[in-house]
């Protein structure tokens, strides 16, 4: 019984103190270290924004983006003109689920706000959180 025990008692120590290593083939190696590199390069990621408004008239634009300030202060937004509509967003988001709560949010003052896909900076995904 003594021998059984100490069997066990030497083989579970030896397995504690084993490691596991992974040999990856150097194509696979150099493989993984291209993609991370690009990866890292990659400073805009596809992602998602809120439109609050977008319009042809700027006066309710301008006053759309008054309402936007005083009431959500703490957001940054950005506005745009491409002819003939001025447009109002907010928000950088890497999915459209990250969005929807503040989309919510958004559409009690703002009926027309809508997701829409656009090029985010990975730097802007921070600072919604």
């Amino acid at each position: 019984m003594r021998l059984v025990l100490i069997l066990i008692l030497s083989f579970l120590g030896s397995s504690l103190l084993a490691q596991v290593r992974f040999s990856e083939k150097p194509k696979i190696q150099a493989l993984m270290s291209r993609y991370e590199k690009e990866g890292r390069a990659e400073t805009s990621i596809n992602g998602w924004r809120i439109k609050l408004i977008s319009t042809t008239n700027r006066r309710t634009w301008e006053n759309a983006e008054s309402k936007f300030r005083s009431l959500y202060p703490e957001f940054k937004y950005s506005n745009s003109y491409e002819n003939p509509y001025y447009s109002l967003k907010v928000g950088a988001f890497e999915t459209r689920y990250d969005l929807e709560s503040y989309l919510q949010r958004f559409k009690n003052d703002f009926r027309e706000a809508i997701p829409f896909r656009d090029r985010i900076e990975k730097t802007e995904l921070f600072e919604t959180d």
